[in-house]
């Protein structure tokens, strides 16, 4: 049977603090291809003309002009829309393609310059293939390197710095994207742009602790562990405390080799935040792998002592006495946190489960007797365990009816106990999901 470990921890990139991209005041230039392209030749004549390129605003409005050439399909399209108002702003496609990925039907709206693709008729993404221009938000940001050399009186500095954060807004929506298509390389790389720009004179050395975080994430995936842990260590050094960066801090240690750093930032993080369940689930995988389960209850014993009303304490060390072997502390322990709070999913699913795994145990320890009276003995002791899971697998069904995991778990239980009129309720139930 497989089992929801409380111990494995899946994070996105918008785990704990949340990075949104801003839609850039861009003066309305969405679908403008051709405008956009006349304004970039005029621009591309103005910066060799040795009369306007001594003037910031030629080079701020070049800057501007490419950040809107960046955003020209952007500023209209955002994930989850449907393909009739994706038809608004661009008409039919050329062609479609269609295709199946994993049980889901993939259309590839083909247009002249952009493939639009929506999975199940919501739309998933889009690939410029006729660009105005090959890497806009670079070249933007060389104008504005430009614009600040020529600013000699600083006449120019607000306009410079408004298309500074609207460059910086850009480059954080592209690292988004690309973090999102697992290009960890390239969504580095922006977040940096951006911490670059925050080092410029006229942005007085900005610490954007959420920039340098994200970048340290990218830095993760991307494997680069020295980098991330200097990003990671930059942050909290500028009081960056969101919860999860303790988490990822003590990743990129332990990938790095550091060890006794990882579990040092862990311990911190969990000090700090002592109800976080991800902080707590790291440094109870810790104490677990390494064999100190110990060591384990007693952070949790001095969580406890703390908030002896917070039940999420209970659930974690019913699920480490569990991962010890110890059934009969780790069911105590379950029980008691839902005392606390009985329509705790997780502890109603875990009870459920541990009584399961118990009673298959037992089922296994049949098998090997050979004598008939005792063989009939051990099984009915199987038996009466897996009626034990069943009030506990079916709250959590009332709790989250459309998880399967729990109807599957009844399914076979109600078909092991020759249960005939549950079995074929739970199999109605998960007809219907």
């Amino acid at each position: 049977m497989k089992r929801i470990s409380l111990f494995l921890i899946a994070m996105s990139l918008f785990a704990g603090t949340c990075l949104k991209g801003q839609t850039p005041a861009t003066g309305g230039t969405a679908l403008n291809y051709t405008g956009l392209e006349n304004k970039l030749k005029k621009s591309d004549a103005e910066i060799i003309d040795p009369k306007k390129n001594i003037k910031a605003k030629t080079w701020t409005s070049r800057a501007q002009l490419l950040i809107d050439i960046f955003n020209v399909n952007n500023d209209v399209l955002q994930k989850e829309m449907d393909q009739t108002t994706a038809k608004l702003f661009y008409k039919e496609p050329l062609e479609i393609q269609t295709s199946d990925e994993g049980g889901n039907k993939v259309e590839v709206y083909v247009y002249e310059r952009v493939n639009l693709k929506f999975v199940n008729g919501k739309l998933d993404s889009w690939t410029e293939t006729k660009k105005i221009h090959p890497d806009p938000l670079k070249e933007s940001r060389k104008s504005i390197d430009e614009a600040i050399k020529v600013n000699t009186d600083g006449k120019a500095d607000e306009d410079i710095i408004k298309v500074i954060g609207n460059l910086k807004t850009a480059f954080e929506n592209e690292a988004v994207i690309a973090y999102e298509k697992k290009d960890f390389k390239l969504s580095y790389e922006d977040f940096i742009q951006i911490l670059d720009m925050n080092k410029l004179p006229l942005m007085n050395n900005r610490i954007d602790t959420v920039d340098i975080y994200y970048a340290g994430r990218a830095a993760l995936e991307n494997k680069d562990y020295k980098e991330a842990n200097r990003l990671f260590e930059t942050a909290a050094a500028n009081g960056f405390n969101d919860p999860y960066i303790y988490v990822f801090r003590k990743q990129s240690y332990f990938a790095s080799g550091d060890t006794t750093s990882g579990v040092n930032v862990i311990i911190d993080g969990f000090n700090k935040f002592p109800e976080n369940q991800a902080i707590m689930n790291e440094l109870i995988n810790y104490y677990v792998v390494a064999n100190q389960g110990e060591e384990a209850l007693k952070l949790i014993a001095k969580a406890k002592a703390t908030d002896p009303q917070n039940a999420s304490y209970l659930l974690v060390e019913g699920a480490l006495y569990d991962k010890m072997g110890n059934f009969e502390e780790a069911v105590k322990s379950y029980k008691s946190c839902l005392e606390l709070d009985a329509n705790y999913f997780d502890a109603n699913y875990n009870l459920g489960v541990l009584y399961f795994n118990k009673a298959v145990k037992i089922y296994e320890d049949a098998s090997k007797i050979s004598d008939n009276t005792e063989f009939e003995k051990v099984q009915k002791q199987g038996d009466e365990m897996l009626k034990a899971a069943i009030p506990f697998m079916q709250k959590a069904n009332e709790l989250e009816p459309s998880d399967r995991v729990p109807l599957e778990t009844l399914k076979t239980i109600f078909y092991r106990l020759k249960m005939t009129e549950q079995y074929d309720e739970v199999v109605r139930k998960l007809s219907t999901l």
